[in-house]
């Protein structure tokens, strides 16, 4: 069987389908609904709506083949020589005897051009928060430091949460959470090797991968009463003549007594119907290329999908001559594209769906899903340290 690096599960993480044919990926609540708490959008076109959050894991056909990651943790400075590397670890607030610590730990393994330190897990577990952001702000910048380069995005900021009923001990939890940082306004996590040898079994350490491909997103429905003005809901949901065969579905419900909520994946195109909370088959990336956010989104009313709108250099072209410029309000299907202020570069496209709702895939891989979220916490995502702008086509 073909093995897959967990340098590519990594890439997974740079900084969130029912009706799935594929019954492998289909999503499985492990939580009771009842439990969860239920959010009120705000009125608009799109009519009353609700959603709670789940949590998304990649299923096991996808696990199986990875390889365990080295446990070893490795900070790759390769611009740096080694005075301006001490004085760079004194700057991110380490003590004179904790550099000399690290660069001792790192003189058997290697310590000369390119520079690689390898620091004691100890000492990486006993900086404090503002070291580690300061440290990881610098490690990011290289592809070398997949971890930083990629980091784990948790959205909410609570740990705890986020890996709840994931099956990760309480020690493995309460690690991560010691060991998070902040990039922006998001929450992040990068030290895998360390917390990977902290675990004694295979079984245990293929759990604790598993849990870091977890994605929240979020569950949407459609509430329907007597006083419910279909019609407008046909205009909105049908997107003009785009969408315009899931105006049968309204039909269906005026129909049906006792209906009153109806989950937004059916209203849908067929495409994003059919990948919604599911992972990417393998046959997706036949190409050479597994569905990134430009591939995403640019299928969006496609019927089938064109492998090609995966290619970088036709994104542009595509959107420039298949679209037109939009402002505010926003519509169903709009296409956003969230771009650099200062450089211009597009980072990132979604599609909207209602009022601060986006259908997404955070990027081209095949451990992350196709899933709905918050406009806001997907510029928070790809902002960053960076501000960004946002583009209504």
């Amino acid at each position: 069987m073909t093995r897959f690096s967990f340098t590519l599960l990594i890439l997974c993480f740079a900084g969130c389908n029912i009706a799935s044919t594929n019954a492998e990926n289909a999503i499985t609540y492990t939580q009771n609904e009842a439990n969860k708490q239920i959010y009120q959008c705000k009125p608009g076109p799109w009519g009353e709506l609700e959603y709670f959050y789940t949590f998304l894991e990649a299923p096991s056909w996808i696990m199986e083949p990875i390889n365990t990651p080295s446990e070893k943790i490795i900070w790759s400075f390769p611009d740096k020589d080694l005075p301006q590397l001490q004085q760079f670890l004194i700057d991110a607030g380490l003590t004179g005897p904790q550099v000399a610590e690290v660069i001792n730990a790192s003189i058997p393994y290697q310590l000369g051009p390119p520079y690689r330190l390898f620091p004691p897990s100890a000492l990486v577990q006993s900086m404090s928060r503002a070291s580690r952001e300061f440290i990881a702000s610098e490690l990011r910048k290289w592809p070398a430091n997949q971890f930083h380069r990629s980091p784990i995005i948790i959205e909410s900021g609570n740990v705890r949460e986020w890996f709840k009923d994931s099956g990760l001990p309480v020690e493995a939890t309460n690690l991560i959470e010691k060991l998070t940082y902040s990039i922006g306004h998001t929450t992040a996590f990068s030290d895998v090797p360390l917390v990977l040898s902290t675990f004694r079994s295979d079984a245990d350490e293929r759990l604790f991968l598993k849990s870091l491909t977890r994605t929240r997103s979020l569950i949407l429905r459609l509430r329907i009463t007597p006083e419910t003005d279909l019609a407008g809901l046909k205009a909105y949901w049908s997107a003009g003549i785009k969408n315009k065969d899931i105006t049968t579905i309204f039909d269906a419900i005026a129909r049906t007594p006792g209906v009153d909520e109806v989950d937004v994946a059916h209203l849908l195109p067929p495409l994003p119907r059919k990948n919604l909370y599911t992972f990417p088959t393998l046959a997706m990336g036949v190409e050479g290329m597994f569905p990134d956010s430009y591939w995403t989104s640019l299928n969006f009313f496609n019927y089938f999908p064109e492998d090609a709108l995966g290619d970088p250099e036709l994104v542009k072209q595509y959107y420039e001559s298949h679209y037109t410029r939009a402002g505010l309000p926003f519509e169903f299907g709009d296409l956003i594209l969230i771009k650099e202020q200062d450089s211009g570069e597009t980072v990132h496209a979604c599609v909207f769906v209602a009022d601060d709702i986006v259908y997404t895939k955070n990027g081209r891989s095949l451990y992350r899903p196709f899933l709905l979220m918050k406009l806001k916490d997907l510029l928070s995502r790809y902002g960053e340290s960076k501000s960004t702008k946002v583009e209504i086509w």
